[in-house]
């Protein structure tokens, strides 16, 4: 989304312990756009919905939010990106993978003690011949998203966990197949199982939450659909986004659903700045009649 002023907008506010009045001390510091002074930006990945609600700032505040924005510290930016890294790849395993694909965890045998690097250069020779062998045998080609763990101290003090390698990838090649092509160890393989609500997100948060101590936090086939973020933003009224502040398991669902009606509402969250008047909205949902087989 381009919107600038998420950074501002850090504080998670709980509907059940606060007043939520006081995120509207004064109305009139909210310049809308028009006759209205939010926005929702959708973006689309697979049967996931994800709609972020934002205010739409008139000159006073918009100069304000700058002045703030630059005054945000380097470890709130680190922390934003972190967070947007990790929407971007659930969004992606929602967008491409399905309960016929599976997850792979390459390791290696206790003779083999590799590096991050020889780590990753075994994965990507791996993924070349998957490539060649799904291609000779007339397969669709390969998707994947993978990422590679390790070297971090074990919690009871007895050195480092080895480098291994956690991969989303499309089925249709057995275990066996697999080791043979790794050749370094173990190719564990699981079905897919994506969450009747939030899909592969669980499973896609834990694959990359080790894997920011070694630069790049993933990689992917280019051939994965990309999660697709409507074009137009869309007016949201300052009504509507009082009623869904003020109660946000109720109103939220009622006025989303009635948004997006072939949808059906997961979840809302709303944040808060302490230097703008306003909320910032995040509200998951997921596509009526999609099938899945478990529900957490």
């Amino acid at each position: 989304m381009n919107w600038n002023y998420r950074p501002l907008f850090g504080t998670e506010v709980d509907p059940e312990k606060e007043d939520l009045s006081m995120y509207w001390r004064d109305e009139r510091s909210m310049i809308p756009v028009g006759k209205m002074g939010y926005r929702r930006s959708v973006t689309l990945a697979g049967p996931r919905l994800e709609c972020e609600i934002y205010p739409v700032f008139g000159r006073e505040e918009e100069q304000k939010a700058r002045e703030a924005r630059k005054n945000e510290t380097p470890e709130k930016q680190k922390r934003l990106n972190r967070r947007r890294a990790e929407e971007y790849i659930v969004q992606l395993a929602d967008a491409n993978f399905t309960e016929k694909d599976i997850e792979l965890t390459l390791t290696y045998k206790n003779q083999y003690q590799p590096d991050f690097e020889r780590c990753q250069k075994d994965v990507r020779n791996f993924v070349a011949k998957l490539k060649r062998y799904r291609k000779s045998h007339g397969m669709e080609p390969l998707k994947y998203i993978y990422v590679i763990e390790g070297g971090f101290e074990r919690k009871n003090g007895y050195g480092t966990t080895k480098f291994h390698c956690h991969m989303l990838m499309n089925g249709g090649i057995s275990r066996q197949l697999l080791e043979e092509i790794w050749e370094y160890g173990y190719a564990n393989t699981i079905q897919l199982q994506p969450d009747e609500d939030r899909g592969l997100e669980e499973l896609a948060k834990y694959m990359i939450k080790e894997s920011k101590m070694h630069g790049r936090r993933f990689c992917h086939s280019r051939n994965l659909k990309k999660p697709l973020r409507k074009k137009k933003d869309a007016r949201t009224s300052n009504r509507a986004v009082k009623a869904m502040a003020r109660d946000i398991q109720y109103e939220a669902k009622e006025i989303m659903e009635r948004y997006y009606p072939s949808y059906k509402f997961i979840e809302c969250k709303m944040y808060c700045s302490d230097q703008l008047d306003g909320v910032y909205i995040r509200v998951l949902m997921r596509k009526k009649g999609e099938t899945c087989r478990r529900k957490i």
